[in-house]
């Protein structure tokens, strides 16, 4: 008998069935039936951490900030500005005053305001808020849809009631956040790789230097730049104010925001202080002829009518503790926020009776 037939037959017994087309169909429609409810539930999940414990995922720099403040645990005066307060605001060196930069980058009046709302809503209860005003900041003007449209990911639900008053067209703004939340690992995506895998990103592409170079008082210091930086720098500075050298147009929606900002601290019995930033010399001296003057005194018409007092900046900024005209070195910054504490912040807490004399 032929062996290899004998084993061929029981061999066949045990082969495998050839599955079904119908088989084949119902596996595949389960496999994408639970990939589907995988990737809702990641979205959800993530959508709901942005919105509650992870508020850093969503907008780093004020998650990271909120978090150090709320680690304080004192009443701190609370510094609110752009990049340039960011940069410039040293409380380690203020000695007893006891501050709390709150900057946050490429942030206009209405953007301030939102900062702060958010800051309040999350529980913070600073002794006094202090308030950059740059001057040719004051000229920006237009509904808040515009300002947020670039940044929409990074706007909480709650957001939409602070900025309500200000949005032109709401709706269209908050489809484009639904969209955004409906995929939060897309819409998130260069926040979330900067802070789990930085180094898979291009350089110019990794924020964490955002919160990687905060000390625990908010301060997010330049320690120094080489000639050539600097020179680079400045150029892009003086063509980003190209407009704001020529002349001063006030804004209507940042006058709000200001007046808006100054009734939410007295609501809740807080006062309120502006400060405008330094400028080294030549940034200085790039204005036409009085328009420096003319915003700095329209700043002041403001204060005065919001009964608001105003810290002028000081008068002998030096080109060396600037990276780019409007932005501080570290040593400039320490030389200013002492000269800031000294000459208007301690006295001022002080009359206000929230240092002792």
């Amino acid at each position: 008998m032929n062996t290899r037939l004998r084993f061929a037959i029981p061999l066949a017994r045990f082969a495998a069935p050839t599955p079904r087309a119908g088989d084949r169909r119902r596996s595949a429609r389960a496999s994408l039936m639970w990939g589907a409810v995988a990737f809702v539930a990641a979205a959800a999940g993530l959508a709901l951490a942005l919105e509650t414990v992870k508020p850093e995922w969503r907008d780093p720099e004020f998650g990271h900030r909120i978090g150090r403040l709320a680690r304080s645990h004192e009443p701190v005066v609370l510094v609110v500005g752009s990049s340039r307060t960011q940069n410039a605001i040293a409380p380690a060196a203020m000695g007893g005053t006891r501050a709390f930069n709150f900057g946050q980058s490429a942030s206009t009046p209405l953007k301030q305001l939102l900062a702060l709302r958010r800051a309040f809503d999350a529980g913070a209860t600073p002794a006094a808020v202090v308030v950059e005003l740059f001057p040719p900041v004051m000229a920006v003007d237009g509904p808040a849809d515009g300002e947020f449209r670039d940044r929409v990911a990074r706007l909480s639900a709650g957001d939409f009631r602070r900025l309500d008053p200000y949005l032109a067209a709401p709706a269209a703004l908050r489809g484009d956040w639904l969209r955004a939340r409906a995929n939060p690992w897309f819409a998130q995506r260069q926040v979330l790789m900067s802070h789990w895998v930085p180094n898979w990103q291009p350089w110019d592409r990794r924020i964490d230097f955002q919160w990687d170079t905060l000390d625990p008082h908010g301060f997010q210091p330049i320690a120094g730049v080489t000639p050539e930086y600097r020179e680079r720098a400045t150029a892009h500075a003086r063509r980003e104010y190209r407009d704001a050298f020529i002349g001063f147009h006030p804004g209507e929606v940042s006058h709000r925001a200001v007046r808006d900002l100054v009734a939410a601290c007295r609501e809740r019995s807080v006062p309120v202080a502006f400060f405008v930033p330094p400028v080294s010399p030549a940034f200085r001296a790039a204005f036409a002829p009085g328009v420096l003057d003319a915003a700095e005194g329209h700043l002041r018409g403001l204060a005065g009518e919001l009964n608001v007092p105003v810290f002028s900046a000081p008068l002998d900024a030096r080109e060396d503790e600037f990276m780019d005209g409007h932005h501080m070195l570290r040593h400039g910054a320490e030389r200013y926020s002492r000269w800031l504490a000294d000459t208007h912040l301690t006295p001022w807490l002080r009359s206000l009776g929230l240092l002792d004399r």
